[in-house]
């Protein structure tokens, strides 16, 4: 009768350990599941309850995805600026650059999904700050990855009116100019650009590159003048030799002459 009352307390212990054992790998568990979430982007009820929090930590991925795009990380971008919209998905930026970065990819729907909901959203800061010269710089980029050049130069030029010394506002200006064949503007606006950048090697070559396609333009008009001129000459030289052939020639009647009259015959 003395062993059960051995073997009763070790189980007990062990029983006892056991479920200390589960408690802790639970524990670990249900930590593991949440930073696999944060990790992907998900948010939790927490994260909706402090919209303050969500914002910084939105903005502070676009800061992430900006790098990751620079240094050729398209893929990791384009997931750092998936997650900063499922936090804050009224972030213009984030639409902005994930555009951005699906073009690199080479997916160019979603990428022009992305910047048409960016010119939604910047559109909506302006109309609430008129005078945010970030808001209508972005705008034009949005536009001219859409290749809507007139929307984009427009929204450049309020850029630089706003800020007259953003230097790449005034680049892209005249890039923009230069798509719209706007050529004595894009010069003017890119010898701003250098005035405010004079190491800008890319302003110079715009500028060469306007200069080239306003005397193209120029040579175009005196091509057509020429041509104009040579057809005038050649048709008053036609003019002049069909006149010369109907004066030589002869007269047409204006009606047909009648027969002449007959004598009557004579009585037999």
């Amino acid at each position: 009768m003395a062993t059960p009352s051995v073997i009763l307390p070790s189980a007990r212990k062990f029983l006892v350990v056991a479920a200390a054992l589960l408690l802790v790998l639970g524990i670990c568990a249900c930590r593991r599941g949440s930073k696999n979430a944060n990790a992907n982007g998900g948010t939790s009820a927490g994260d909706n309850s402090d919209p303050e929090k969500s914002k910084r930590e939105a903005q502070a991925l676009v800061v992430q995805g900006k790098e990751l795009y620079k240094n050729d990380q398209d893929e990791q971008a384009a997931k750092a600026f998936e997650n900063a919209i499922r936090l804050q998905p009224d972030l213009p930026e984030a639409h902005l650059r994930l555009g951005m970065a699906y073009a690199a990819l080479e997916r160019k729907p979603e990428a022009d999904d992305s910047y048409r909901k960016a010119i939604e959203l910047y559109k909506k800061l302006i109309q609430s700050n008129p005078k945010d010269a970030e808001s209508f710089f972005n705008l034009g980029e949005a536009y001219s990855f859409l290749h809507s050049d007139e929307e984009a130069a427009r929204n450049y030029r309020q850029a630089t009116r706003l800020r007259p010394d953003d230097e790449e506002a005034f680049y892209q200006l005249g890039m923009a100019e230069i798509r719209l064949a706007h050529y004595p503007e894009a010069t003017a606006t890119l010898k701003k650009a250098l005035e405010l950048d004079p190491d800008d090697y890319r302003a110079t070559d715009a500028i060469e590159t306007a200069k080239e396609g306003a005397q193209r333009i120029k040579e175009g008009k005196k091509h057509a003048e020429d041509m104009l001129k040579k057809e005038q000459e050649n048709e008053n030289a036609n003019g002049n030799a069909n006149t010369n052939s109907n004066s030589s020639g002869r007269p047409t009647p204006k009606r047909t002459p009648a027969p002449p009259k007959r004598s009557p015959a004579k009585p037999q």
